[in-house]
């Protein structure tokens, strides 16, 4: 039972994260032990009443541009400080040097874990000024929609979808995965007819194999996206690739909307057989792992977001729960 001062009223606490366990497993024969997946759920926008706001620019680290948090090691002799992520030792500016022990910044007290900067227009030392480059990209949606629901469900499914890609830019990048007890990947970029790429539901896949399989692979001798610059400063999530490379998969919103209604149109439940007293065979974890490596084909750093539609548990394929979970899943589901 965790201690009363742990114990809080809002389940998402002050940061707005959710896990699916309150306590972090510390050897593997704990985390083995765990019979729902260790995961987080993350609101980035969580308004918050209480933040913290800091009026100077924020530390970042060299290797990876994290930001100093309370959670990195600090050696405040040499006046270091070592990144949790890539674990990157960093010098402590000039304005820095009066640190202590006593004397900390804010950025490394434990209840500022969340805080909120506020950038100057003109920092007084541009040398400590290092904020990551922001490089203009198109954003690709990537719709992943579970059949395997009855079928009020996925009509409803099918009508947000299509509303979804009603209100897309018209250069965002689109792409559309079907799923039940096998994933569909369909090629929006072939219009003389319906044409998909089938994956069976239960077999695990890596990026570098479902690239392979679409031949998207540098085996395959095909490119996937460079980052070639496009009139009006913005970087092809297909730049640099083929005409049989991505472009086939992810197409921009104004030239495949009508596409995807007419795939929605036709798209049924997923008519696998399902034993009695059994739930439908759903293969959550390779439809996101197709997803995963599709994405992995465009440009580095484009901005992207996989969207799924998901109607129930993973009971097929990688992250499949037992059938004795199946309940107690579903009730954490709906809380």
């Amino acid at each position: 039972m965790a201690a009363p001062e742990l114990v809080q009223t809002d389940p998402e606490g002050i940061e707005g994260i959710r896990m699916t366990w309150n306590n972090w497993p510390r050897t593997k024969v704990e985390a083995s032990k765990c019979v729902i997946p260790i995961a987080a759920s993350i609101q980035p926008i969580r308004p918050h009443v209480d933040l913290h706001v800091l009026p100077y620019i924020p530390l970042r680290c060299k290797s990876c541009s994290s930001v100093l948090n309370p959670f990195c090691r600090v050696d405040f002799t040499a006046l270091l400080w070592i990144c949790p992520f890539c674990f990157q030792r960093n010098h402590f500016p000039q304005h820095y040097n009066s640190i202590s022990q006593t004397n900390l910044p804010a950025e490394l007290y434990p209840n500022f874990s969340s805080i909120e900067y506020t950038i100057p227009n003109f920092p007084q030392n541009p040398q400590n000024y290092n904020p990551v480059p922001v490089i203009p990209t198109t954003p690709i949606y990537l719709f992943v929609i579970d059949t395997c629901v009855i079928e009020e469900e996925l009509d409803f499914a099918k009508s947000a979808l299509k509303r979804a890609i009603g209100m897309l830019p018209d250069n965002a990048m689109v792409g559309f995965i079907s799923y039940g007890t096998q994933v569909q990947l369909h090629e929006l970029g072939f219009l003389e007819m319906s044409k998909v790429y089938v994956f069976r539901g239960s077999k695990e896949l890596s990026k570098d194999q479902v690239l392979e399989q679409l031949g998207l692979s540098s085996a395959g001798g095909r490119r996937a996206g460079t980052g070639v610059q496009k009139p009006g400063g913005q970087l092809s999530p297909t730049a640099g690739a083929v005409n049989t490379g991505i472009n086939r998969f992810l197409l921009p919103a104004s030239e495949c909307e009508y596409t995807l209604n007419s795939l929605l149109d036709e798209l049924g439940t997923d008519q696998w057989p399902v034993a009695p007293g059994n739930r439908a065979l759903r293969c959550t974890g390779v439809a996101l792992s197709v997803a995963a490596g599709l994405l992995g084909a465009s440009t580095v750093g484009t901005g992207a977001r996989i969207i799924a539609l998901i109607g129930g548990p993973c009971t097929e394929g990688p992250g499949a729960v037992k059938p004795s979970t199946f309940v107690l899943l579903y009730v954490f589901l709906l809380y």
